[in-house]
C-alpha cells in the first residue's frame, strides 16, 4: 500500500520505510520492550514479569492496529529484515484522509486480562530516544503483575494532561521506537520529518509526551515543552532515582 508522503531522502539506502502490519506485532514487541529499558525510570509502572509485558504490548498494539484513527510506519533494515524503529500516530478527526489509509489488524486480541476502570485508558508515551497516545475505550487494561495504583496514576496523568492541552484537536505522536542496535542512524528523524510535513499542510499542531531522553532530539525538530508531569519515584516506590520527568512538548505548524 502506498504511503501518503514521500520516503525522506536522508533515510539511508541500508533502510526502506513502510507501513505496519498485524504481521511485525512480534518485532514491535522487541522493540518496544528493549527501547523502554534504556532507562530503567520509564517503566516504573511495568509489571515485573517480562512475558507479562510482552502479552500486554501484544493486546495493546493489535488493539492500537484496530483503530482508524490511528497509523503505524516502520523503518526495516532491507539486508537483515529486522525492524529498525516504529512509530503509532494519532491522527485527529476530520484530517484522516490527510495521513494514508488506514491498515487495520483483525488478528483475534487477547483480552482475558481486561481490567475494568471507569477512566479507560489515557494518552501514552512512547520511548527511547522519543516518546506520546490520545485514546479514551471503555476499560483500562494494565499488565499483569503490575501494581494498579501506579499504573492507573501514570495514565490518568498523561489523559489529563492530553485533555489539558486539547491534544485531540492536534497530530500526536503517540509512540517512537528504535531497536538500540540502530540508534543514531536516522530512522527515528525519518519516521518523523514526512508526517511533521503533513501537519504543516494541514495546519495542525503536533503534540507528543517526551522522556529526558526524547526532549532534546524533539526541541532539534520544533516541539517546545508546555508543561511537564513528574513522579516522585523515592516516594512511590523507594527508588533511589529521584523525580521522573515528562515533558509535555508541542510543534507549531510551519508555513508552507
Amino acid at each position: 500500500m502506498a504511503l501518503p508522503f514521500q520516503i525522506p531522502k536522508s533515510l539511508a539506502p541500508a533502510f526502506t520505510l513502510s507501513h505496519c502490519t498485524a504481521a511485525d506485532t512480534d518485532a514491535i514487541i522487541e522493540v518496544y520492550y528493549e527501547a523502554f529499558l534504556i532507562d530503567p525510570r520509564n517503566t516504573f509502572w511495568w509489571s515485573p514479569d517480562k512475558n507479562a509485558m510482552r502479552k500486554w504490548m501484544d493486546r495493546r498494539i493489535r488493539r492500537k492496529m484496530d483503530d482508524p484513527n490511528v497509523r503505524h510506519f516502520k523503518v526495516t533494515d532491507v539486508q537483515s529484515g529486522d525492524l529498525v524503529a516504529f512509530a503509532r500516530w494519532d491522527i485527529p478527526a476530520g484530517h484522516e484522509a490527510a495521513f494514508g489509509e488506514w491498515i487495520g489488524n483483525k488478528a483475534p486480541v487477547d483480552v482475558s486480562q481486561t481490567v475494568k476502570a471507569g477512566e479507560g485508558e489515557a494518552r501514552y508515551l512512547p520511548l527511547t530516544s522519543a516518546p506520546a497516545e490520545a485514546i479514551a475505550p471503555p476499560t483500562a487494561d494494565y499488565p499483569e503483575g503490575a501494581k494498579p495504583e501506579l499504573c492507573k496514576m501514570f495514565f490518568d496523568a498523561l489523559k489529563d494532561m492530553s485533555e489539558k492541552q486539547n491534544a485531540d484537536t492536534m497530530l500526536g505522536l503517540s509512540l517512537l521506537c528504535t531497536s538500540p542496535k540502530y540508534f543514531r542512524r536516522g530512522a527515528g528523524k525519518a519516521l518523523m520529518l514526512p508526517m511533521l510535513a503533513l501537519a504543516d499542510a494541514r495546519g495542525l499542531k503536533t503534540y507528543l509526551e517526551a522522556t529526558p531522553a526524547g526532549k532534546p532530539i524533539y526541541e532539534k525538530l520544533g516541539f517546545r515543552e508546555v508543561d511537564e508531569l513528574t513522579f516522585d519515584l523515592n516516594k512511590l516506590m523507594g527508588s533511589p532515582d529521584g523525580i521522573y520527568k515528562i515533558s509535555i512538548m508541542v510543534r507549531e505548524p510551519k508555513s508552507i
